[in-house]
Protein backbone atom coordinates (compact mmCIF):
# COMPACT_ATOMS: atom_id res chain seq x y z
CA UNK A 1 0.00 0.00 0.00
CA UNK A 2 1.39 3.40 -0.96
CA UNK A 3 0.35 5.10 2.29
CA UNK A 4 2.19 2.51 4.37
CA UNK A 5 5.34 2.93 2.26
CA UNK A 6 5.13 6.71 2.63
CA UNK A 7 4.61 6.34 6.40
CA UNK A 8 7.89 4.40 6.52
CA UNK A 9 9.54 7.18 4.51
CA UNK A 10 8.27 9.81 6.96
CA UNK A 11 9.61 7.76 9.87
CA UNK A 12 12.99 7.49 8.13
CA UNK A 13 13.02 11.25 7.50
CA UNK A 14 12.19 11.92 11.15
CA UNK A 15 14.95 9.58 12.33
CA UNK A 16 17.43 11.20 9.96
CA UNK A 17 16.47 14.70 11.08
CA UNK A 18 16.72 13.75 14.77
CA UNK A 19 20.14 12.20 14.16
CA UNK A 20 21.39 15.25 12.25
CA UNK A 21 20.12 17.59 14.97
CA UNK A 22 21.79 15.32 17.55
CA UNK A 23 18.46 14.95 19.34
CA UNK A 24 16.83 11.89 20.87
CA UNK A 25 14.09 10.59 18.52
CA UNK A 26 11.40 10.97 21.21
CA UNK A 27 12.54 14.54 21.84
CA UNK A 28 12.25 15.17 18.11
CA UNK A 29 8.73 13.64 17.91
CA UNK A 30 7.64 15.74 20.91
CA UNK A 31 9.03 18.90 19.32
CA UNK A 32 7.64 18.70 15.77
CA UNK A 33 4.38 18.05 14.01
CA UNK A 34 4.66 16.52 10.51
CA UNK A 35 1.72 16.95 8.11
CA UNK A 36 1.70 15.35 4.67
CA UNK A 37 -0.24 17.12 1.92
CA UNK A 38 -0.01 15.49 -1.52
CA UNK A 39 3.66 15.76 -2.51
CA UNK A 40 4.53 18.14 0.34
CA UNK A 41 5.53 17.78 3.97
CA UNK A 42 4.74 20.58 6.41
CA UNK A 43 6.78 20.66 9.60
CA UNK A 44 5.72 22.81 12.53
CA UNK A 45 7.70 23.08 15.76
CA UNK A 46 5.38 22.26 18.68
CA UNK A 47 7.43 23.80 21.44
CA UNK A 48 10.48 25.90 20.71
CA UNK A 49 11.43 28.13 17.85
CA UNK A 50 14.44 26.66 16.06
CA UNK A 51 17.78 28.38 15.79
CA UNK A 52 18.95 29.24 12.28
CA UNK A 53 21.51 26.41 12.33
CA UNK A 54 18.80 23.92 13.39
CA UNK A 55 16.59 25.11 10.53
CA UNK A 56 19.48 24.53 8.10
CA UNK A 57 20.07 21.06 9.54
CA UNK A 58 16.37 20.22 9.18
CA UNK A 59 16.45 21.37 5.54
CA UNK A 60 19.52 19.19 4.87
CA UNK A 61 17.85 16.16 6.50
CA UNK A 62 14.83 16.42 4.19
CA UNK A 63 17.02 17.04 1.15
CA UNK A 64 18.59 13.62 1.83
CA UNK A 65 15.19 12.15 0.91
CA UNK A 66 14.52 14.33 -2.12
CA UNK A 67 12.42 16.97 -0.39
CA UNK A 68 13.42 20.56 -1.05
CA UNK A 69 12.54 23.53 1.13
CA UNK A 70 9.86 25.64 -0.59
CA UNK A 71 8.57 28.22 1.91
CA UNK A 72 7.87 29.19 5.49
CA UNK A 73 4.32 30.01 6.54
CA UNK A 74 3.86 32.59 9.31
CA UNK A 75 7.54 32.20 10.32
CA UNK A 76 6.53 28.87 11.80
CA UNK A 77 5.59 26.09 9.37
CA UNK A 78 8.30 24.84 7.01
CA UNK A 79 7.03 23.39 3.72
CA UNK A 80 9.10 20.85 1.75
CA UNK A 81 8.16 19.39 -1.62
CA UNK A 82 9.56 16.51 -3.60
CA UNK A 83 11.39 17.56 -6.73
CA UNK A 84 9.26 15.69 -9.24
CA UNK A 85 10.29 17.87 -12.18
CA UNK A 86 14.03 17.21 -12.27
CA UNK A 87 15.57 15.80 -15.40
Amino acid sequence: MVTSKFDHTIAAIELNAARKLNWDYNQFKDSFSFTVNNEAIEIAPKKNILTESEVQTLKEALLDYGFQYKKTINDFIFVFEQDTHST
